[in-house]
């Protein structure tokens, strides 16, 4: 039961980091094609600049489970490459500790704003009038899947050592 649920966690975290990629490329397209009915045609869209805007939130949110889970972030590991191999273990449990505090409590205090602004029809001040709800909604999915990949990271207890990618 506990293996299936692991690899479901991790499977979850994947389709982040798919729906990541997938935002970044929408997003590239719709900058090319603002760029292109800007340039060519003298005709800027109203919805390009605001969904692109929407859509690189979306890849960062969903993307940065993944990221903790592949090691991919940004890290100082001066302190973690000149210590022993215990001290390195503590550190690991320690800071996904940490980051899964901060896990809870950003998807917590994000579900209770989606909820807020769902509750007061809350949409954005531009003519395409989206439900901010909707891109809101980015941030604790996102948040949901750092839960997700910092428990699993301490399930793992693995040493990182600094420079590595798996």
């Amino acid at each position: 039961m506990m293996k299936s649920l692991y690899s479901f966690s991790d499977f979850l975290i994947r389709m982040g980091a798919y729906i990541s990629g997938f935002f970044i490329i929408v997003t590239t397209f719709m900058i090319f094609f603002e760029v292109i009915s800007r340039w060519l045609f003298n005709k800027p869209t109203i919805w390009a600049t605001e969904l692109s805007i929407y859509a690189i939130i979306g890849s960062c949110f969903f993307g940065s489970a993944y990221a903790v889970r592949t090691y991919s972030h940004i890290t100082v590991d001066l302190l973690i490459n000149n210590v022993n191999d215990r001290v390195k273990t503590l550190l690991a449990y320690l800071s996904n500790a940490l980051g899964l505090v901060f896990s809870l409590i950003f998807t917590f205090y994000g579900f209770h704003h989606v909820l807020n602004t769902f509750e007061l029809g809350v949409t954005s001040a531009s003519l395409l009038r989206v439900p901010m709800y909707l891109p809101e909604l980015m941030l604790p999915v996102g948040g949901v899947l750092l839960c997700l990949a910092f428990t699993l990271q301490i399930i793992d207890g693995g040493i990182h050592r600094g420079g590595e990618h798996i």
